[in-house]
Parts: C-alpha cells; structure tokens; sequence
C-alpha cells in the first residue's frame, strides 16, 4: 500500500512538472493533472494541499539547495583576505551555482520561467539582494582611496548578473554553452568591477 502510494505522488510529481513547464503556474490545470495521472484532484489536495503546495513539492528541495550553496560562496568571498582570492572565490562560487542548477535543471527552469503567483517569483530578486549587500562591502573593502561606486550601479549590476543564469535556462543552452558564457561573464565582470573601483584602468 505505501508502494502505491509513493508511486501515485511520484506520477504526481512528474506529470504536475510537465503541466507547470508547459502552461507555467497560474494556468497551469489540477483536473489535467490529476487526469494524466489517473487520480481525482481530491489526490492532490490530500497530498498536496494545493496547486501551491505541488509547486512547491517540485522545485522547494532545489531551490533551498542552491540558496545554501551561494551562501557559502558569499561567506567564503567575504573571508577572503585580499582581492585576487575574493575574486577567485567568487568565481568559484559561479561554477558552483552553474553545476547545480544544471543538476536540476528542470525544477530551476519552473523557478526562473513558471514561477509567477507563488513564493518563488522572487527568487532570483532574493538572490540579487544577497550579492547586492556583498558588493557593497567588497567595494568599501577593495576599492581605491577617494574612488566611490554609487550604490544604485551596484543594485542594478547585481540583479542583471542574476539575469545571465536566467538567460541561459530560459534560452536552453547545453551545460557546455552556458559553461563557456558564465567564463566570460566571470572575465568581464571581474575587469569591470576593477575599473570602476579605480583599481585598473
């Protein structure tokens, strides 16, 4: 009986992700889902809740799992004791995001894509503040003596980095393709942030 049951959510879950990709959340159907499944959709508010609660079932696991590992990447950044391995940190850190988010592809593809009308709308903005509170401190940190970045630069360098990640999920670039963009992004962003801390010209 507990065999049947696991394999009714588990039909559940890959049959809501399907409709979520296809139709995004708000017109996403829990009569199609349930149908494709072959339950009622009183089966999913048993298990689920609601159409909510089976987003969220899908795409929670993955979305704490890369919250945790760009808090670490930051942490790691921040304990960096000069600027080349604050820079090294960070472009670790993108790697690991990258190969993460590539390892679910698909439940990150729902959070990015298919998200409006749940928690996760925002979370490439929550994301974005957490980098955005990080350079402000590698700026005061790093920068040059009398050289200053205003702080409405950095709110929207921050946010439009989190943008790229978007950008390739969205655009469903191969892991490779999207690995090679994240390098350059990393190259440019690293000089860039350098010339406007007056650190290189």
């Amino acid at each position: 009986m507990r065999q049947e049951t696991q394999g009714v959510t588990e039909t559940l879950i890959k049959n809501a992700t399907e409709e979520f990709l296809e139709y995004g959340f708000t017109k996403a159907s829990l009569r199609r889902i349930a149908g494709s499944s072959g339950v009622s959709t009183n089966s999913i508010y048993t298990r689920f809740k609601d159409k909510e609660g089976l987003f969220k079932a899908i795409v929670d696991d993955a979305a704490a799992g890369l919250m945790n590992i760009y808090l670490e990447s930051i942490q790691k950044a921040k304990e960096s004791t000069n600027l080349d391995q604050a820079c090294l940190e960070g472009g670790q850190g993108t790697n690991f995001v990258l190969d993460y988010v590539y390892q679910h592809l698909q439940e990150f593809k729902l959070i990015f894509c298919c998200s409006a009308g749940t928690e996760y709308e925002d979370y490439l903005d929550r994301l974005g503040e957490i980098e955005e509170s990080y350079y402000l401190e590698f700026v005061r940190k790093y920068g040059q003596d009398k050289m200053t970045v205003d702080p409405f630069f950095i709110h929207v360098f921050c946010r439009a980095g989190w943008q790229t990640i978007y950008e390739v999920v969205m655009h469903n670039r191969t892991y490779k393709e999207a690995q090679s963009f994240m390098d350059s992004t990393v190259l440019f962003n690293r000089a860039g942030w350098k010339a406007v801390m007056g650190i290189e010209k």
